[in-house]
């Protein structure tokens, strides 16, 4: 009788191993990335072993910390997982109410410091790199 509650959290466990390996393969694009956005490295994880619920199981005062650092890299819009996984951060800030959405300010310290360090120049030169030929590599 279990059957459904079974297939509908198969159904997630699947659901989520889809978006982490998105998220692993837009964190693998740029060397460091998980050391920079640990709580990202962290939900990486989580999605592998919990499924897509691990979305809902992040802390209420970390919703939007993951949601940012998400936010802060290039997402692809035609890759679905990665875009389900910003729809269920969405609605999981949504949920935590205003005392945490505020925190999507222009003028979070945290965002400020990710925009206003030029960090973005760093990030493309690591992008770059890492879309480069490995050297030795057979071309």
């Amino acid at each position: 009788m279990n059957a459904p509650a079974e297939a509908c959290s198969d159904a997630e466990l699947l659901r989520g191993r889809l978006m982490q390996r998105s998220l692993r393969a837009l964190l693998d694009q740029v060397r460091g990335a998980r050391d920079v956005l640990p709580h990202l490295a962290a939900l990486e994880g989580a999605l592998g072993e919990q499924g897509a619920a691990a979305v809902e199981r992040i802390p209420l005062q970390f919703v939007g910390k993951v949601f940012r650092q998400l936010r802060v890299l290039p997402l692809p819009e035609d890759d679905a997982p990665l875009q389900d996984l910003v729809a269920r951060l969405q609605h999981a800030l949504r949920q935590a109410g205003p005392a945490t959405t505020h925190r999507l300010s222009p003028f979070d310290p945290e965002a400020t410091v990710v925009i206003m360090e030029g960090s973005h120049s760093d990030f493309m030169d690591a992008l770059r790199r890492s879309r480069a030929p490995a050297p030795g590599a057979g071309a």
